[in-house]
């Protein structure tokens, strides 16, 4: 189904805001759903799957111009990604390793000789695939205690790379054999003379199209179904690197064996050694939104479809029931916050891109490096995972028995939710760092406005959430200045705070998040008015209604996940809180009268996801699906 002209002229402005600067190129990538390696059937997992989805890598990366252009260019970076995830969930993570990881860690952190410069040329042409191996199956937060170790050699200027024992095998890196090429960049402690320098990332061939490399150990895992790749473990006997597969940055060692790193701390070497996170959580935060918004595409469709034999009255597309509503239109407002939200990160993603790049800040990783590169791109992966798994399982519930089928979409879209919850930094621990980040940066502060507006609306929401969030720093910060100096060891102060930092971590998300979707409104708000200017007379930003109907339902829902804090702060009274739900229900009538604009805005083209249970006539889209006609 294809919206009609009319309507995707009125959305326009809401497609804007929603997209960003990325829109544009990524319809541009359309025409590759025409070639071969996207018209191919494959089954659910296995060889065929995986092989399926390398030759959809490399045809992706041709269509733009190899990975290094990509890397060279942050905005189509995002668009490949964001595309990636709509059609085709295990090609989102293989290219998100390949270019946001593995080519920015070789051309950031490298310095290419005889040994890394052709080995980024092969990842370049895709003649070579790229993979990541930072996380070790035996601990967890491994990323802050890297067992597997890199010796360098002052003899033959070579790294001899060592697993001490199987608890630090590499895990989850997709490097099984699949007749094609592999490299990983691999995170190990440099020894040296005895002493650790750091941890740093190293870029090592593991395997070419028929042997693996001497020294490396490959196991294949077993399948999964949620983002089906060719995951391994991976273990090292002396595998050799050259000097300039070290990707040192301006560390070096000099021909007497002297070592010098600038950065002259561990935990900064850390942070920086995993800046390409950066590129990994931004991308990711991209991507599932994009997924996002097509999980409640196929959703919302699917319902307005779909009849049902209801005795209060049959032949009602199911989408007219309340209950139906209200799963579906919360979770489209939450898609458009994420992607408000997200397509603001990722404007400030492009713009660090092109400055110098700066040294890691001052934050020191407690779990894990990811907020310390940057929390809030780190904490916009988080909301963006939360809000696909969110709305992917939502809308495979309201589809029924048709929500399991796999070439509907949303069993895949909701697998990448989930390996996503890891992938990019796991979010639980990022939440954690980045709550423990708010209570100790005192420069960190909450405004609270002037005059408050009133407390049922978007501006009330608004600001009834920055209460909640100073309240929250505050009362953790006075936990934490409470403790007698050396009386408790950190675990002992920290550990029975740590819901509590989850909480704040989250309640900076959603603060961000409403900020955002304000934002979003005003800047609408502005240019309709000044098109109503320049046109006086003509038709007034339709979209407009719409977009605020959707926002008064995504602040009151926000502000009902939050009640019962409200209320025992004294924030809001009882009688506030019934008129929460009243109002809240009033939106949904409102979002649903505006319903064709504010879908059409939302929604990516069909064929690039496909899913039969979107058209009119699903039953013949499904029998048409496995080559039949009814």
């Amino acid at each position: 189904m294809t919206a009609d002209r009319t309507a995707t002229e009125t959305a326009q402005p809401l497609r804007r805001l929603l997209h960003g600067d990325t829109g544009s190129d990524v319809d541009t990538l359309d025409g590759l759903l025409d070639t071969p390696p996207f018209t191919r059937s494959a089954p659910p997992c296995g060889p065929d799957r995986h092989a399926r989805t390398y030759d959809r890598l490399r045809a992706l990366g041709e269509w733009v111009g190899g990975a290094n252009a990509l890397h060279r260019d942050p905005a189509r970076l995002l668009a490949v990604l964001e595309w990636s995830a709509t059609v085709d969930p295990p090609l989102l993570l293989a290219g998100t390793v390949q270019y946001a990881v593995c080519v920015a860690a070789m051309a950031e952190l490298g310095r290419p000789g005889a040994y890394l410069g052709p080995l980024i040329d092969e990842v370049d042409r895709h003649e070579t695939f790229g993979s990541i191996m930072i996380t070790e199956i035996g601990r967890g937060n491994s990323h802050l205690a890297t067992r597997t170790e890199a010796r360098f050699d002052p003899v033959t200027r070579e790294f001899t790379l060592r697993t001490p024992d199987p608890a630090a095998a590499k895990f989850m890196s997709h490097v099984a054999g699949t007749g094609r090429a592999h490299m990983a960049v691999v995170y190990a402690r440099l020894l040296l003379a005895g002493q650790e320098r750091g941890v740093f990332p190293f870029a090592v061939r593991i395997r070419d199209t028929d042997r693996i490399t001497d020294g490396v150990h490959v196991t294949e895992l077993p399948e999964t179904t949620s983002v089906p790749l060719n995951y391994a473990l991976v273990t090292f006997d002396n595998t050799r690197v050259p000097y300039d597969g070290w990707l040192r940055d301006d560390a070096s060692i000099a021909p007497d064996g002297e070592f010098s790193d600038p950065l002259g701390d561990p935990d900064r070497r850390l942070v920086r050694s995993l800046s390409v996170s950066s590129n990994a959580s931004t991308g990711a935060a991209a991507a599932l939104t994009a997924a996002a918004r097509a999980a409640v595409t196929i959703g919302i469709r699917h319902s307005q479809h779909r009849l049902t034999m209801g005795r209060l009255r049959p032949d009602l597309p199911v989408l007219h029931y309340r209950t139906q509503q209200e799963a579906l239109y919360g979770v489209l407002a939450e898609v458009y916050a994420c992607s408000f939200l997200v397509a603001r990160v990722k404007a400030q993603y492009v713009r660090q891109r092109s400055a110098p790049a700066d040294l890691p800040g001052s934050y020191r990783p407690v779990w894990a490096p990811w907020a310390s590169v940057s929390r809030e791109q780190a904490l916009a992966k988080v909301a963006a995972t939360r809000v696909l798994g969110h709305a992917a399982g939502v809308c495979r519930e309201r589809a029924g028995a048709q929500g399991l089928l796999t070439v509907n979409r949303l069993l895949e879209y909701e697998g990448l939710a989930q390996v996503y919850q890891a992938a990019a930094g796991d979010n639980l621990l990022i939440r954690l760092d980045a709550g423990k980040q708010l209570v100790e940066d005192l420069t960190h502060t909450v405004p609270i406005p002037a005059a408050m507006p009133d407390l049922v609306s978007p501006d009330g929401a608004l600001a009834l959430a920055l209460l909640r969030e100073r309240g929250l720093l505050t009362e953790l910060r006075s936990r934490v200045q409470g403790v007698p100096v050396d009386e408790k060891t950190a675990f002992e102060t920290w550990n029975p705070l740590l819901p509590d930092l989850v909480t704040l971590a989250d309640a900076h998300q959603q603060r961000l998040l409403l900020e955002a979707f304000a934002e979003a409104v005003a800047e609408s708000e502005a240019e309709a008015e000044s098109e109503s200017d320049a046109s006086v007379g003509t038709d007034q930003a339709p979209h407009l209604a719409g977009l605020h109907a959707l926002h008064t339902l995504y602040a009151l829902k926000s502000l009902e996940q939050t009640l019962s804090w409200h209320l025992e702060s004294g924030s809001l009274t009882a009688s506030d809180a019934l008129r929460v739900h009243r109002d809240r229900d009033r939106a949904l009538d409102d979002v649903h009268a505006h319903l064709t604009v504010l879908l059409d805005a939302v929604a990516p083209p069909d064929a690039r996801f496909r899913a039969p249970m979107v058209e009119q006539d699903v039953v013949a889209a499904l029998f048409a699906s496995v080559g039949r006609t009814p």
